[in-house]
């Protein structure tokens, strides 16, 4: 596990374009962390570092949105639900970069391979960010 400082919404969204380059298609990103810790903020991040360049907002009505960028990304917030099973994001498991806010519906809900973990949590002047199985 690597843990980072950040101290502002600009480093995180540098940490994530750094991310960006150790992240591949069939990757499945799991952001756990309080509301307004910046899960969405490095998911800007990390859709920056692979090309993206129009706005990035959480999916939280609509559950997922796409990226067309290299590789493809899903963005997926399961914030309202008690679980993941059909909502079709096992369609795009393989052949996208899977970005999950609020993934407790999609873990408890689903048999899923090993992912990578990114928890943030508030600290004193910025936030904590611990990357499990991510090189940072």
């Amino acid at each position: 596990m690597t843990e980072s400082f950040v101290e502002s919404a600009e480093a995180m969204i540098e940490l994530g374009k750094r991310l960006a380059r150790s992240l591949h298609a069939g990757d499945l990103v799991v952001f756990d962390g309080d509301l307004g810790t910046g899960k969405t903020t490095l998911i800007r991040g990390i859709l920056e570092g692979l090309g993206w360049t129009e706005a990035v907002r959480s999916p939280t009505f609509n559950l997922f949105s796409i990226y067309e960028t290299e590789p493809p990304v899903l963005h997926a917030d399961f914030y309202r639900l008690t679980s993941a099973r059909g909502t079709g994001i096992e369609d795009y498991l393989d052949t996208h970069l899977c970005l999950v806010e609020w993934p407790k519906a999609l873990l408890e809900g689903m048999d899923l391979a090993a992912e990578k973990r990114v928890k943030i949590e508030f600290a004193v002047g910025g936030r904590r960010v611990q990357l499990s199985n991510i090189e940072g």
